[in-house]
């Protein structure tokens, strides 16, 4: 499902694959749309998040991405 967040303390890069590395810092926020891989990279001190997802009843909350 959808993946939003708010960046609480920190800082890192959210990485979504098919668009460029956004730099996140505290008080930031951000959207990964359902079903796109992605990843994220905490900086040097830590990133600290409140993240909510929005799945369907029944699906996962996430899968593995393929090899």
């Amino acid at each position: 499902g959808v993946d939003t967040g708010y960046v609480l303390a920190g800082s890192g890069t959210l990485i979504i694959e098919g668009k460029p590395d956004q730099a996140l810092k505290a008080g930031d926020s951000y959207a990964v749309p359902a079903g796109v891989a992605h990843d994220v990279k905490s900086g040097p001190d830590g990133f600290k998040i409140m993240a909510a997802y929005i799945v369907e009843k029944g699906k996962a909350v996430a899968t593995p991405a393929p090899k």
